[in-house]
């Protein structure tokens, strides 16, 4: 895989750990990825097991990127494509703030963790999880609908192949994140297929606003109207999809149509 520094590991507790472990002594923009994760981290304190092939588990080391949120932005959009290559027909799409989707299931989360030496900021360990050969009956946890691209194809990916793709993709994508960063976000923001739709969304104090998603700030906040028409923003929570709020069918018809 020329010209892409990629590390495995056969098994590993979390491949953000190790990348934040040997952050400094990692090469800016390799790759790590590993055939088994033991206890991956997710969101809001998540667990996220992954058993030996049946995932893509990888964490970039992005040294020139020093807002998290940014670094987020350049695994998602590798994530992302790489979704839509193994699924082309299925309505893949980011849900903010940080997950894949296919319609009203999850199919991939990112994790984004800066990097901290004296207290100064050292880079963000990107990581991304991407549920391949999964049953899926087993991730379906903490009230989360998630999905695998075998349960979407119904056929078995093989892994090894995705992990060096998701490198590639991760490369191209930092390089442009650096040249063009406000490209790169109109880019994800585009892929925020829920926005004009009502969400729900849970706050971290145990409350919920539902609204219409107006959009995303440059620095990621959610912007939501409520039915009073008051315009509020989110740096964080938890966005519920009601589907008795969304018609999946015209978002994947109006949105297919631009792929």
């Amino acid at each position: 895989m020329t010209g892409v520094d990629f590390i495995l590991l056969d098994k590993v507790d979390s491949t953000n750990t190790y990348a934040r472990k040997n952050f400094s002594s990692l090469p800016d923009g390799c790759v790590v990825v590993a055939v088994e994760q033991t206890a991956g981290r997710g969101r809001l304190g998540r667990q996220w097991f992954s058993g030996k092939d049946l995932s893509v588990t990888a964490t970039a080391v992005l040294k020139n990127i020093s807002v998290p949120f940014h670094a987020g932005v350049v695994v998602g959009l590798a994530g992302l494509e790489l979704v839509r290559e193994c699924v082309p027909h299925a309505f893949s799409f980011f849900k903010w703030p940080n997950d894949i989707y296919i319609r009203d299931c999850k199919i991939a989360g990112i994790l984004s963790e800066g990097v901290l030496k004296n207290g100064k900021l050292q880079g963000v360990a990107a990581g991304i999880g991407i549920n391949v050969n999964n049953d899926t009956t087993a991730l379906r946890v903490n009230g989360i609908r998630a999905i695998s691209l075998q349960e979407v194809s119904k056929q078995t990916f093989f892994v090894e192949k995705l992990r060096i793709e998701l490198a590639k993709k991760i490369k191209k994508y930092y390089i442009m994140c650096q040249s063009n960063p406000d490209g790169i976000l109109t880019l994800w923001r585009q892929e925020n297929r829920l926005i004009g739709e009502q969400l729900v969304l849970d706050l971290p104090s145990g409350e919920s606003k539902q609204g219409k998603f107006l959009g995303i700030t440059d620095s990621g906040a959610m912007q939501l109207e409520d039915a009073n028409g008051g315009v509020f923003c989110f740096d964080c929570g938890d966005v519920k999809i009601d589907t008795s709020l969304i018609d999946f069918n015209s978002l994947k018809e109006k949105y297919m149509n631009e792929l």
